[in-house]
Formats: C-alpha cells, structure tokens, sequence
C-alpha cells in the first residue's frame, strides 16, 4: 500500500478509509468477524488505513507502507503445528502473530503475542527466520511485512482457547496446513523453512 495521500504522522493514532482516504472510520462487526465502514464514502471494508505510533511502522522511498511482525509456530511431539481462524482481516488459519510495538524487539512481541492469542507463555523460542515479505496484506493498511518466525516446542499437546482476534484452534500437520487457506506469511514460511520447522530438538 502506497500512502500517496495526504496522511497525519503526528504522534497520534489515525485511522484512514482505504477506498477514499478518509478519517471516517469506524469498527463494525457481522456474523463475528470485524470489518471497517467509511462514514464519507458509505462503503464497507475488510481492511484500513492505520497510522498507530504504538506500532513499528515506515515509509520507504517509493511511499510504500512497511510493518514488522512477528510469529510462532507452536509445535507438539506429534509434530503438529497450532492454527487458529482469524476473525479480523485477513479471514484464514494463522499461527499466533502480530505487529512489534514501538521499541519492542521481535523476541519479546513474539512471547508477547504467543500469551495474548492462546494463553502460552513461552520460556524458550527458536528463530527461525526474519523475511521481508511482499504481499503480506494486513487489516492496518499494509501489504509488506518485515516478518520474524520463530519455533516453540511443546514437550505435550495442550488444551488450547484462543482469545482476542481468533476462534477454532486445531493442530495441523504441515503438510495438513498446506491443504488449507493460510495467511499469506503463514504461507511462505512454510513453504520456504518447512523442514527447519520440524527438525527435533532445534533449539538445542
């Protein structure tokens, strides 16, 4: 997403309509999923425009919008991998995830998040991998990611509940998962560091 308009970097949270850049959005929601309506415009959208200074965000030189995200693949002896359905954009199986916040490192949001989603406080993750990653479409108006992955190993499988942004939590294969519709960063680093993801006891 390019912010070729004309977009507040002031300090304070802004939050933009992505159809026709308008402040004039407000939270809705339908059949538990949440989605964004334009005031201005009249229109529904899966996604906004979001300038958070809570979040690590930057322009680059070509205008377009960067964020920076990390994730956990939680995985169980089985090697079976923890998947949850998001209800907020983009609607698919992801792992627990999410934006660094300003001044937070990828370690500390990635433990963070893993507690916020399902209710795991992880002692020990492994780093998988950091990727710039085109394509990753997020609800705050970005469509590129700099997206740290890590592993967490699971001496048993637990009871899950996901909270917050997500319902429906299932262990997966990978191969399982790969049959199924991911989100997009889920995607490529299965796709890319697969056999990173399953090698026994990686983290030493």
């Amino acid at each position: 997403m390019k912010l070729n308009f004309k977009w507040k970097d002031d300090g304070t949270y802004h939050q933009y309509c992505i159809g026709c850049n308008a402040e004039e959005v407000e939270r809705i929601y339908k059949e538990d999923k949440t989605y964004y309506f334009c005031s201005y415009c009249k229109k529904q959208y899966e996604r906004s425009i979001v300038i958070d200074p809570g979040i690590k965000w930057w322009i680059d030189n070509d205008l377009e919008y960067w964020h920076e995200s990390a994730g956990v693949f939680i995985r169980n002896p089985d090697d079976k991998f923890l998947f949850f359905e998001r209800n907020i954009f983009p609607f698919a199986l992801t792992v627990p995830s999410g934006h660094l916040d300003t001044n937070e490192n990828p370690l500390d949001s990635a433990k963070r998040e893993t507690e916020e989603e399902v209710g795991i406080k992880p002692k020990n993750l492994t780093s998988i991998t950091t990727e710039n990653i085109v394509g990753d479409s997020c609800r705050r108006g970005a469509d590129i990611h700099r997206w740290h992955a890590f592993l967490l190993e699971l001496k048993t499988t637990l009871d899950i509940q996901v909270r917050d942004e997500g319902s429906n939590p299932v262990w997966l294969t990978l191969d399982q998962a790969a049959q199924r519709n991911l989100i997009y960063p889920v995607k490529y680093i299965i796709s890319k560091y697969g056999n990173e993801l399953i090698i026994r006891n990686i983290s030493g």
